[in-house]
């Protein structure tokens, strides 16, 4: 299901080049050429709760990997069908592009799929920052990220230009204590509960598939010491991510998010660049 789900969206994008309305012939001419999307995940959290898995513990980074894999390959094999049904993107070069460091992390049915075709889209995979649009879903996790809390409170400018609160509850949480009746279970984490090494092993695990970047905040306490802090972007850097975006609570930015329970936790997240 989702090996199909991944194709038909890659379909839906591709379309998308055909009716946008850009502003300028430039810009327009500049996005065709590459035709680059950027499909990615959200509600990765919310899935992993319900399959009984602590997020950043071994199992839910093989799960993840496996889910980003599915997605990416099936990415892949539908821009090449679609490359041999309305043909490559303009500055496709077959030779140069299979060089890529990515494209050779590809099956090899994928890298012949593309000597023969082409492909469509330059680029097929991201992972975006999706804490508001997540909202549309029932309040699914967002992006890649752990569950932001099992009950919290979201703050949201309103047409007046004024700031109104609202509750919400995380969908897993809510559908788990719906099923179950039950307090939520010990691998239930929150992003605060979750140690920042294992916010980059997960970025990592699905940075394997994602040809583009991934937005993630790291969390970390307000404590965290200064020598830790630094290694974190050391350790970014060794595991090839794209981007790392750490998040400390203080007292000066304000929270969007939160905590219900008499303690303010605040979450940031920033979009990694796809270039």
């Amino acid at each position: 299901a989702l090996r199909e789900a991944a194709g038909i969206a890659v379909r839906m994008l591709d379309n998308v080049y055909e009716i946008s309305l850009f502003p300028l012939l430039r810009e327009a001419e500049t996005a065709r050429s590459s035709r680059r999307i950027g499909l990615g995940i959200t509600g990765l959290a919310d899935a992993l709760l319900m399959l009984g898995q602590r997020y950043g513990a071994a199992p839910a980074l093989k799960t993840a990997a496996l889910l980003m894999e599915t997605v990416c390959h099936a990415a892949y094999r539908a821009s090449i069908a679609l490359a041999q049904e309305k043909g490559p993107f303009p500055l496709f070069c077959s030779d140069l592009y299979l060089q890529g460091a990515f494209i050779r992390t590809l099956p090899q049915d994928i890298q012949q799929g593309i000597a023969r075709y082409g492909i469509r889209n330059s680029h097929l995979t991201a992972i975006a920052p999706t804490g508001t649009i997540s909202l549309l879903a029932n309040n699914v996790s967002s992006g890649l990220e752990p569950i932001f809390a099992a009950r919290y409170q979201r703050r949201i400018r309103n047409l007046q230009g004024g700031i109104e609160t609202f509750d919400v509850e995380d969908y897993a949480c809510r559908l788990y204590r719906e099923q179950y009746g039950t307090a939520l279970p010990p691998f239930f984490v929150q992003a605060t509960d979750v140690a920042p090494e294992n916010h980059l092993a997960m970025q990592a695990v699905l940075q394997a598939y994602v040809d583009s970047a991934i937005a993630k905040t790291v969390n970390v306490p307000a404590d965290y010491p200064f020598e830790s802090f630094s290694r974190l972007y050391e350790t970014a850097y060794a595991k090839a991510l794209k981007g790392c975006t750490a998040f400390r609570p203080n007292p000066i930015t304000g929270e969007v998010l939160l905590g219900t329970q008499g303690t303010h936790r605040e979450c940031c997240t920033l979009a990694g660049s796809a270039d």
